[in-house]
């Protein structure tokens, strides 16, 4: 029946949802859905981070309701054992709540967050995270939280074995509650002094805080903590060898953790049934109560608990049968053997494999590091082979082409219009032939080295500018990458010059980290790029630009001049 209504309080809380995603959520209706959360957080985590998300989607709420629904979430996670994301979402809340007055919720996180501190055992973060929530409580004049601080403070203390101090934020709490008329806080403070006394082994105390917690949990109808209370009662029952009563309870809890769904009390009731009847001697059920128990905690299933059960299932079939049971442990003493002579065959089959494994891949790496070697010296050779080549062909040019052009420009006679034309481009040609011969002869250029050459072969052309941006000028480009830029500039440029009539050329050269980016715009004529039938000089461009594993844009329109942008990665 509890399951139900819990169900019927998360659909309504969708209903709500859906109703209030077009005209958003009124202040009354948040606030409602945040206590329905808080309230299924911990029977109901899964419900409970559901209406968190479908709340937190909603972007008008505030930092303080943010901050709340991430508590939220994270106290869910925390019941659920998620103790990572319980983490987070308790630190997202802390973020979201600092600085916002009043300092309440802040502080009731804190609580929390201190909460999960204390269970992984970090007391130090704990013990300070306490302090600053009670500050905060004490400043706002919150007796009530402050009450809850304390309770938990003690826990620390608890745990540490420290239990006079213990007692000492028990017994401040239980008043500070008292005064308040705080009933479940009474609970809670009454529980932890019945615990505390129970560690002291003053048993007599123990019993009296722990009725007067569970008489007020029951009155509060509060599900978890009666079961857990009652969890906590049959422990001292145990101590005390009132094994019925101890049975009773924990029959009781056990009943509403099912219920509940709640594998983590179900399993330590098991556990402790299990002791029990091994106390009085019922092995069979003993039996029964630690196979139960270890279905529950797989993941926990110890070498200790197996031979625990595996002991009381021995004493149960020798209680039955006494002969089998002797024919049962001969078998298991030869099975035994049979065992230690196959993990001492296996060992050594193992170290066997092993060595051979280990010589195989030493050899496998030598043989690896060999053919690396060999690639290296391979990729060596194949370097200098190639510089040779550049060098030889680059020595031809100049010693043979380069000497044919040299005495041609000497031999011709100014004079003669025709011949100064002759003489003018005999001469460029050998400029040209010298700047062929400088990339060839160098495996790589400078960015800075390149942008020189190109300054120098512009600088007889009209109306050419230059300019340049540049984050590394030591930024090296491969022969073949400084070839195929400066000759797709060249192309634009001529182009420009050439059929375009431009009055106006700009080449701008900008490089930042390994980017080379270079563009140039001229004011001529244009084109149309849909019909127009691109000539040779432009597929050249993007050719060239292709085989150094670069872009080449090219834009234009009838009357708004030619746009060529080539962009560039050079990989170190």
């Amino acid at each position: 029946m509890k399951s139900i209504a819990y169900l019927q309080k998360f659909l309504l809380g969708l209903l709500c949802f859906v109703f209030f995603d077009a005209t958003g959520f009124s202040q009354k209706e948040v606030t409602r859905v945040l206590n329905l959360a808080d309230s299924l957080s911990i029977p109901s985590g899964n419900d409970a981070i559901r209406i968190c998300d479908s709340m937190l989607s909603e972007s008008k709420l505030n930092n303080n309701e943010q901050g709340i629904l991430y508590r939220i979430k994270g106290k869910a996670f925390y019941f659920r054992g998620d103790y990572k994301n319980a983490a987070v979402y308790f630190d997202k809340s802390v973020k979201s709540l600092n600085g916002l007055s009043p300092e309440i919720e802040l502080g009731l996180t804190l609580i929390e967050q201190a909460k999960l501190y204390r269970k992984l055992k970090m007391f130090p973060t704990s013990i300070a995270t306490y302090q600053e929530a009670a500050s905060i409580f004490e400043k706002n004049n919150d007796n009530n939280n402050l009450a809850t601080v304390l309770n938990e403070w003690g826990v620390v203390y608890e745990m540490e074995e420290d239990y006079p101090k213990a007692i000492d934020f028990y017994k401040r709490s239980l008043s500070l509650k008292e005064s308040s008329h705080d009933t479940m806080g009474i609970a809670y403070s009454n529980a932890f002094l019945s615990n505390v006394y129970m560690l002291m082994d003053d048993l007599n105390n123990a019993e009296k805080y722990a009725k007067i917690s569970l008489r007020l949990f029951q009155q509060l109808n509060d599900p978890f903590r009666i079961a857990s209370q009652s969890t906590d009662m049959a422990s001292l029952y145990i101590k005390k060898k009132l094994y019925g009563d101890a049975i009773k309870l924990l029959d009781y809890s056990s009943g509403i953790a099912i219920k509940m769904n709640n594998r983590d009390l179900l399993s330590q009731n098991y556990l402790q049934l299990a002791n029990i009847y091994t106390l009085i001697s019922d092995y069979k059920t003993a039996y029964q109560y630690y196979q139960q128990y270890a279905s529950l905690k797989d993941s926990l299933f110890t070498e200790s608990s197996q031979k625990a059960i595996a002991d009381l299932n021995i004493q149960y079939q020798t209680a039955e049968k006494n002969k089998k049971i002797l024919e049962q442990e001969n078998r298991l003493l030869q099975q035994r053997w049979y065992l230690v002579l196959s993990i001492i065959l296996f060992g050594v089959a193992a170290l066997i494999a092993f060595f051979i494994y280990r010589n195989r891949k030493l050899r496998e790496t030598q043989l690896i590091n060999e053919a690396k070697h060999q690639e290296e010296i391979l990729q060596m050779e194949s370097e200098n082979r190639l510089q040779q080549d550049r060098l030889r062909i680059s020595r031809d040019l100049h010693d043979n082409i380069g000497s044919y052009l040299t005495f041609i420009n000497t031999t011709i006679n100014s004079g003669n219009p025709e011949m100064d034309l002759l003489k003018k481009t005999t001469g460029e040609s050998i400029a040209e032939l010298r700047r062929t011969v400088w990339l060839i002869n160098r495996p790589s250029v400078t960015i800075e080295e390149w942008l020189i050459k190109l300054h120098e072969y512009h600088l007889k052309i009209k109306n050419v500018f230059i300019r340049s941006s540049l984050s590394n000028p030591s930024l090296a480009l491969t022969a073949v990458q400084a070839t195929n830029l400066f000759r797709i500039v060249q192309e634009a440029v001529n182009n420009a010059v050439k059929y375009a009539g431009a009055e106006k050329i700009e080449i701008i050269v900008s490089q930042m980290q390994q980017n080379i980016n270079v563009d140039i715009t001229d004011n001529g004529k244009g084109f149309d790029l849909s019909n127009s039938k691109n000539g040779y000089g432009l597929e050249n461009m993007k050719q060239r630009a292709q085989e150094i594993k670069g872009n080449c844009i090219v834009s234009s329109e009838p009357g708004k001049g030619t746009s060529i942008s080539i962009c560039l990665t050079v990989t170190e």
